[in-house]
């Protein structure tokens, strides 16, 4: 009987987006082993230098990198890597699918700052989810035929689950182009509120 392929799924998008409670969900559902990345440069101190200002770890991307693909090679099954630059630390060729959960700024902006964050933090990661960075990042790491947006906007994480669970299983299109939040808000006049700190 052929051995079933390693699945490696990418759960990318900006700080906020609800990438971890996404990723956690889908690995259980698929019975796959997890890797948050966050967590991991944490626990293995895979870290470079503190990032003071931001109050954020920089990580060691080398070793952030090798430590990925360790865990790939001695997992028997599928993987989820969750965390915004798991397409710079995951090698393409190794890739199944990336989703990047996208995040109405407005939404994304009320959860972070009732995580705490404030000032630049905020304003950067705004800035990111509207320039569609970790999109772009997605497409130029993997290509677009791996990558599959998908809005969260005012959706649980049981719907979302579900959503890439038809994806992976080809009941569901996976396409890039799903939002253009830089369009809507300049039609709704509101892209200074987002932008303009920049």
């Amino acid at each position: 009987m052929k051995e079933k392929a390693q699945k490696v799924i990418i759960v990318s998008g900006t700080p906020g987006v609800g990438k971890t409670s996404v990723a956690s969900l889908l690995a259980s559902k698929l019975n796959a082993t997890l890797v948050n990345l966050g967590e991991l440069v944490k626990k293995e101190n895979l870290v470079l230098e503190t990032d003071k200002t931001r109050g954020t770890l920089i990580a060691d991307m080398r070793k952030v990198s090798e430590r990925v693909k360790k865990i790939i090679a001695q997992t028997d099954g599928d993987v989820v890597v969750d965390g915004h630059y798991a397409v710079d630390v995951v090698s393409a060729k190794k890739v199944t699918r990336v989703f990047v959960l996208r995040r109405y700024p407005e939404e994304l902006k009320h959860v972070m700052e009732s995580r705490g964050w404030s000032g630049l933090k905020v304003s950067e990661n705004l800035a990111c989810e509207v320039l569609d960075v970790c999109l772009y990042d997605a497409v130029k790491a993997v290509g677009e035929g791996k990558v599959c947006e998908v809005d969260v906007t005012g959706k649980s994480v049981e719907a979302v689950v579900e959503e890439i669970l038809q994806v992976l299983s080809g009941r569901r299109k996976c396409w890039v182009g799903v939002v253009d939040w830089l369009g809507r808000l300049e039609r709704e006049g509101r892209l200074n509120e987002f932008l303009g700190k920049f």
